[in-house]
């Protein structure tokens, strides 16, 4: 893959927007994307603008000059759904998404989380929410440019629930397997790498998809099911993984802040609905 470096500081460029007041039960979801706000708003519709579970909604877009978010404006949130366009050094973002996580957020991480993984190391360089306790995938990689499907998952646990197919043939599996300690894999694409995973705590999900698929198409099935599904979960006891002879008999699915680093991935593809 070509990538290059380039001096300047990525930051956050808050756009907020809040949709809908149902029901103060109701979860509220901020999506924080490294995309524009208006493609942000529009993976936030896609995903879970109907959804009945969620209440207000909020976007924030990740882009070039800005501030990171401060703890306080995450706590509006019960979840968090982060995904990444641009790779470098989101040290300040990693560490109050952890912050965030260890006051009792729940954070969902999308691709291309794995690529800055990769790029920086998963504890030090990498921040708070890359160290030891939180992201529950350790290999990031730079190879998330395959068609998958979706692979054997414990149809027991409540991230899977409802979620029956899913294919993508590019934008997803940036993460090698290999898990934190005391994590849980939860389900795989058809190949074995991780596609959903949860940390000891259970307030950190990785999900190896990239959440924007209002804009870039590349997803179909049941992703809307997925990321809802991560954004609402309560901290439920998953049941534990099973060991890899045993995923057969289950259920089988088909179908950047400093120095930064620009992956070469996907701003040229023209693709249509």
């Amino acid at each position: 893959m070509n990538s290059f470096l380039k001096a300047g500081a990525l930051a956050l460029t808050i756009g907020l927007s809040i949709a809908g007041s149902a029901s103060a039960a109701g979860v509220k979801s901020l999506f924080l994307g490294g995309d524009d706000i208006g493609q942000v708003n529009a993976a936030r519709t896609d995903i879970i603008g109907s959804d009945a579970r969620f209440d207000q909604m909020g976007s924030a877009s990740a882009s070039l000059f800005g501030g990171v978010p401060t703890l306080s404006y995450l706590q509006q949130f019960d979840s968090v759904l982060v995904w990444t366009n641009f790779v470098g050094d989101s040290t300040g973002l990693s560490n109050v998404l952890g912050d965030y996580a260890d006051a009792g957020g729940r954070v969902v991480i999308g691709t291309f989380w794995g690529q800055q993984v990769e790029a920086l190391g998963q504890g030090g360089g990498g921040g708070k929410l890359n160290s030891e306790g939180y992201n529950p995938l350790t290999n990031g990689i730079y190879d998330a440019y395959n068609n998958h499907t979706l692979g054997a998952f414990d149809a027991m646990s409540p991230l899977m629930a409802g979620v029956n197919s899913l294919s993508s043939p590019y934008y997803n599996a940036d993460y090698a397997p290999g898990l934190d300690t005391g994590a849980t894999l939860v389900a795989s694409w058809n190949d074995g790498r991780p596609l959903v995973a949860i940390n000891g705590a259970q307030n950190v999900i990785a999900v190896t998809l990239f959440p924007n698929v209002a804009t870039y198409h590349h997803a179909s099935g049941d992703y809307r099911q997925l990321f809802g599904n991560a954004l609402a979960f309560t901290g439920a006891a998953t049941s534990a993984a099973p060991e890899p002879a045993s995923w057969a008999m289950m259920v089988i699915g088909f179908g950047g802040m400093g120095a930064m680093v620009r992956s070469n991935r996907r701003r040229r593809v023209a693709v249509t609905a």
